[in-house]
């Protein structure tokens, strides 16, 4: 892989996928013991390899002059050797004609964690 641009893979057990090549940055958010959300990381080429755990938040890249936006429903990433691999139950592409991406990006993953939370309810044996 060329080290001046990172390859950007994003697979769901259905089938869905996002193959993105020559992205210049990822920022994703990492699940944290004591934080719903967690906090941030950019991950820009050469970036050592490392496996984070995601919670249910939006993701974005950076493309040239573009920043594109991505909801996850949670997961895994891998970054290793300038390729990023995201495994998740879900995820959706913003439009890149939406007015607000980073706003529906987060809608969609609030409308997500709140389904999450309504499941977990019905869940038998779940504390």
């Amino acid at each position: 892989m060329n080290s001046e641009h990172l390859f950007l893979h994003i697979i769901t057990p259905d089938g869905q996928s996002l193959k993105e090549k020559h992205v210049d940055a990822v920022v994703v958010r990492r699940r944290e013991k004591h934080f719903e959300l967690g906090s941030e990381i950019a991950l820009f080429p050469r970036h050592a390899p490392m496996l984070i755990r995601m919670p249910v938040a939006p993701l974005r890249y950076r493309k040239g002059e573009r920043t594109l936006y991505v909801a996850v429903g949670g997961g895994f990433m891998e970054i290793k050797d300038d390729q990023i691999v995201v495994v998740t139950p879900r995820f959706e592409k913003i439009p890149t004609d939406d007015p607000l991406p980073a706003t529906s990006a987060r809608r969609r993953t609030e409308q997500w964690r709140s389904e999450h939370r309504e499941f977990r309810k019905d869940m038998v044996g779940y504390l």
